[in-house]
């Protein structure tokens, strides 16, 4: 689904509604500009009838009518006017922002019998007789649609100020998104600023209050690892040397052994903090996944790597990783392999994959999850504490990896399925 934006999602309700009321009141105004005109036009006739009964005071009833007597050229009414209506004897026409009535000359009647003419000695009868020219009428009401328009306008500035009041809120809100954005890029926690008491105010006040509780739990944490670090790689140090200088040489070993152990867990464990905590910030660049293989096989510090089998390429893939991170996902992959299995390991680069395959026992399904630490039931201090493929699987999904697994004819097959985008063939 497309992301939409509330501001502009808002901002498009609110013009669409504005443009639709003042559509709405555009057209009712031609509504009562068209009513208003007909009605004038009924005034006018009414006016005509009452003239054609001969009143004794005709300016009085036309006044009441709000009509007038003009003196306006006829000729320049019909020639230059607007006709807005008609009947059969008359128009109304609109001449400069004014209404007139203009009536019509009636058709000459039909010529008399030859008895009736003038020169047969006979008066013509009255409805013979040549009728007067009608008046011209002119309206004196202004049509005024003041009311409707004072309307709209009111309607338009309180949509325009809710519109503002609303967007206010919504710029606060993005505001508010762009403090809490900068929070989680900086490591330092900086209380975002509360400058209201309404529902974006809370929701800051009580950002501010968790936030502050993840930032003291966080420091706790770094306190903790860095002091717990400290006091241990003083002792292993110690312990280190000591065990040079025994005489028992069958123990040296041994000692030497469990010393360089703690250390790898000390390692581990500050890999651990840097994944958990989002602190281990990629430096990808192109590389020949080759070379990454041999650098992590030089992280192993194995005196012998007869037991590692790479099998021979045609292509040098390139991929785009961090150097030093990814190679260490790839040794402790071979790591894992080489403690777990008394055979060769076998590696095999493939255009879009890397995989490292070993005979073994399959790995039980509970510690197929390798999105969590110290995964296993029991822990043993020959079997370490699942810390590897943990480390392994996090550096590869930082990367946008996959990290797969398959148990197959009694080997377990670790494969890096690389992105499309991050893969080149050279």
């Amino acid at each position: 689904m497309r992301k939409i934006s509330i501001v502009t999602l808002v901002s498009v309700f609110f013009a669409l509604t504005l443009v639709v009321i003042n559509i709405a009141f555009v057209i009712e105004s031609k509504r009562q500009i068209s009513d208003l005109q007909f009605f004038t036009f009924q005034r006018f006739m009414m006016a005509m009838k009452m003239l054609h009964h001969n009143e004794s005071d005709p300016e009085g009833m036309l006044l009441k009518l709000g009509i007038r007597i003009s003196t306006h050229d006829k000729s320049v009414l019909v020639n230059d006017g607007l006709k807005l209506l008609e009947d059969p004897f008359s128009d109304m026409i609109l001449y400069e922002k004014k209404l007139y009535f203009v009536s019509r000359r009636p058709p000459p009647p039909p010529p008399p019998p030859s008895f009736m003419r003038s020169d047969s000695g006979f008066p013509p009868p009255p409805h013979m007789k040549r009728m007067a020219e009608p008046p011209l009428l002119e309206n004196i009401e202004e049509v005024s649609l003041y009311r409707l328009w004072i309307l709209g306008g009111i309607t338009n500035v309180l949509l325009v100020l809710f519109f503002s009041l609303v967007l206010r809120k919504l710029l606060r809100l993005r505001n508010l998104k762009s403090a809490i954005r900068t929070f989680g890029d900086t490591k330092k926690f900086q209380a975002i600023a509360v400058d209201s008491e309404d529902e974006l105010g809370e929701i800051a006040s009580e950002f501010n209050v968790a936030m502050e509780k993840i930032h003291l739990l966080k420091e706790a944490r770094t306190l903790f690892l860095r002091n717990i670090l400290h006091e241990l790689k003083t002792p292993i140090m110690k312990g280190k040397i000591l065990s040079t200088s025994l005489d028992n040489i069958k123990q040296q070993p041994q000692l030497e052994r469990i010393f360089e152990r703690l250390e790898t867990l000390l390692g581990e464990m500050v890999k651990v903090e840097k994944l958990s905590s989002n602190e281990w910030i990629l430096e990808a660049k192109e590389y020949r996944l080759v070379d990454v293989l041999d650098h992590a096989m030089d992280l192993l510090l194995l005196s012998d790597t007869k037991r590692i089998h790479i099998a021979p390429q045609e292509m040098a893939p390139l991929v785009s990783v961090d150097f030093e991170l990814f190679a260490t996902a790839i040794k402790n992959l071979l790591d894992n392999a080489l403690k777990h299995s008394s055979d060769g390991v076998e590696v095999d680069m493939c255009s879009d994959s890397i995989s490292i395959c070993s005979y073994g026992e399959k790995i039980p399904k509970e510690r197929l999850d390798f999105s969590r630490a110290f995964n296993r039931t029991v822990e043993g201090a020959s079997s370490g504490l699942g810390l590897g493929l943990y480390i392994a699987n996090a550096i590869i999904a930082k990367h946008g990896f996959e990290l797969g697994y398959l148990h197959v004819e009694g080997q377990n097959h670790f494969s890096i399925h690389f992105s499309p985008h991050t893969l080149h063939v050279k």
